[in-house]
């Protein structure tokens, strides 16, 4: 029974993305890493039930049937509205009895915010290492942190594959108030709709533009506008943290510029984490997580940088969309032609795009091949 549900959930895709792992990886020390990964998410899918079934069902957790009837919705308005992928993604559920999906392993040297890239098959290079497997992510973390490497483990909450396997609902998911658990779905969506490879800022930025944009619509004359508003609160405790680690980050950057003994440099780079650190406690209020490290602070370069992936063109893809006066279609195809240029031009017409809003707008698009038509 377990066999042949394991040999159907092989689909197609599956099979191709397998065969790809080995060609590219077979006889190379990253084997298993791969094999962990592909692994991982297998056990995953292979424990997936149709949400549909699962509605149907009597004896479910009113409070689980409430959660997945709200994903149904979203995911319907993700295809229809924001014209997100019409697949078969978020429409099975696992709960894999853990608060996490993964987790992902972030690193910075020891005088640099900028994180360490990692390149992987298929999908090009990215900011982060993803693993199943705990005892092999540890591991990891400490080679790196011997090396001198600053380091954060980040625990997922969600994970898209890019299509390439129909991703499920998760625990993970329903666990989140219903305005993160419904922006969580449109995010995962928009990295399906669109990815390019060797660029996380990009692809994160735009995921998160596409959410917030999307929670906006989702929300609007809803009789429950209060979620909106919940969500729009969280925004904002999410962009003070941001602004002090960006500030803190610009420091560093100056703090490392310096002609100072390695030293002097460590003592001076703890005083400013320390001092991020104080004021994230007093915006956040305990409990907070205690430190991944005994004795080091909350932050480092590591996690200082994750914050910049995740915020850096998010402002010139919301400015983007309002261009094209909210019409999904048109802003794809701005992105898509974007997203050709190579990465410094790349770079410099989200630059022009944060800078400038709609009113600029013809300039920018001008500048940086953005137009659509």
């Amino acid at each position: 029974m377990h066999c042949q549900r394991f040999a159907r959930d092989i689909d197609v895709k599956h099979r191709l993305f397998l065969i790809l792992c080995i060609v590219f990886v077979a006889g190379c020390a990253e084997l298993g890493y791969y094999r962990q990964s592909v692994l991982g998410h297998l056990a995953i899918t292979h424990s997936a039930r149709p949400i549909a079934a699962l509605l149907a069902e009597p004896a479910v957790d009113e409070t689980l049937r409430m959660k997945l009837q709200t994903i149904a919705r979203a995911r319907e308005f993700a295809t229809h509205t924001l014209l997100l992928p019409a697949n078969n993604s978020y429409r099975e559920f696992v709960d894999l009895q853990r608060g996490y999906a993964l987790q992902n392993l972030y690193a910075a040297e020891e005088f640099s915010t900028e994180l360490k890239r990692w390149c992987y098959p298929v999908i090009g290079c990215a900011n982060y290492r993803g693993y199943f497997d705990e005892d092999m992510l540890l591991a990891h973390d400490k080679r790196l942190r011997e090396h001198g490497y600053d380091t954060h483990i980040g625990q997922v909450t969600a994970y898209s594959t890019l299509g390439w396997f129909d991703d499920p609902v998760l625990n993970t998911f329903t666990d989140l108030p219903n305005y993160r658990m419904v922006g969580l779905i449109f995010h995962e969506l928009a990295h399906q709709r669109l990815y390019i490879k060797d660029d996380t800022a990009f692809n994160e930025s735009f995921a998160t533009a596409v959410e917030r944009a999307g929670m906006t619509r989702y929300y609007q004359g809803a009789s429950n506008s209060r979620e909106l508003d919940n969500y729009h609160r969280y925004l904002e405790r999410r962009q003070v943290v941001a602004e002090l680690a960006a500030g803190t980050r610009r420091a560093l950057a100056e703090l490392y510029a310096l002609p100072l003994a390695p030293t002097d440099k460590r003592a001076r780079k703890r005083e400013l984490l320390l001092q991020l650190d104080a004021q994230y406690l007093a915006l956040a209020g305990p409990p907070d997580k205690p430190p991944a490290h005994a004795g080091e602070p909350r932050f480092n370069n590591a996690r200082l940088g994750l914050f910049a992936v995740y915020t850096t063109h998010v402002t010139a893809f919301l400015n983007l969309l309002d261009f094209h006066g909210g019409d999904f279609s048109a802003f794809y195809a701005a992105v898509s032609t974007i997203a050709g240029l190579d990465a410094g031009d790349r770079a410099r017409c989200l630059q022009q795009w944060a800078a400038e809003g709609r009113s600029h707008g013809e300039t920018t698009e001008d500048a940086c091949a953005g137009r659509s038509d």
